[in-house]
């Protein structure tokens, strides 16, 4: 954006620091009172801020096209903004050793990184970042074998591999849902034949990992209702530390099987 149309538009303080704030609160209500604002600032020396506050928004998933719209807008008009914010969003992937995140409760956690990727594929699709490889390092990460030694962590990336399935099919090699063609869909986009052996390659080798995982949990199941059925049969009923570990188990077991499921 021309810095000499910039110039033109309010710089105060005040009302710059007020269209921050309201950054922080995107959704459909604020849509065109925030987009108006932000037609009528210079937020060139903002533009930090702007990113932090747009990172912080607690975006629900139907907030995710507003704030589409707003970042395509900003980065339209500050060239600074755009690596300013895919580096901000990576941080809810990638968050260092600050350890910052560590009280965040892990359901806010998964819900945050899931509407983070619909957020950063979203932008990737309307060319607000042209960089394929960041996905790369995204299901790398979700995809490591090491995750599935954490129960939790493995329920999480099970649901935002398949929500990047579904919403990231080109990625993949897949054609893309609706009714445009992948060579419609795929201008101006950079995703490379080799990339999406990479993808493939990932999901493929966690599916075989959680496969393997499911049936090693199936195991002890069967075990426990054998042990379950020859108490029964010997004392009339089952002690209630059976009763509390089948179900535990069975629980857990149902939900990995359910998010093995969605990823298919």
């Amino acid at each position: 954006m021309h810095s000499g149309f910039l110039r033109t538009l309010d710089s105060s303080i005040k009302r710059n620091t007020a269209v921050i704030k309201k950054l922080k609160q995107i959704n459909e209500e604020q849509r065109e009172g925030l987009m108006e604002d932000l037609r009528n600032v210079n937020l060139s020396k903002f533009v930090s801020e702007a990113v932090t506050s747009i990172c912080d928004a607690k975006l629900r998933t139907s907030d995710i096209q507003v704030a589409v719209q707003i970042c395509s807008l900003l980065h339209q008009r500050y060239k600074d903004f755009s690596p300013s914010l895919v580096q901000g969003l990576l941080k809810v992937f990638f968050p260092g050793k600050s350890g910052e995140d560590l009280d965040v409760d892990k359901n806010s956690k998964a819900m945050k990184k899931r509407r983070t990727l619909k957020l950063l594929l979203e932008l990737y699709f309307v060319g607000v970042t042209e960089d394929s490889s960041i996905f790369i390092n995204i299901i790398k990460d979700l995809t490591s074998t090491e995750n599935l030694k954490d129960r939790d962590n493995t329920q999480t990336n099970l649901t935002l591999l398949a929500s990047f399935a579904r919403q990231g099919r080109v990625f993949l090699g897949l054609p893309p849902s609706g009714q445009e063609t992948q060579e419609e869909f795929l201008k101006g986009h950079s995703i490379t034949t080799d990339q999406k052996k990479v993808f493939r390659k990932a999901f493929h080798t966690y599916y075989d990992g959680v496969a393997e995982l499911l049936q090693s949990e199936h195991a002890p199941l069967r075990q426990m209702e054998h042990e379950d059925v020859k108490m029964f049969n010997a004392k009339g009923e089952p002690s209630d530390d059976n009763v509390s570990s089948y179900e535990k188990l069975r629980k857990s077991y149902d939900h990995l099987y359910r998010n093995v499921s969605s990823f298919l």
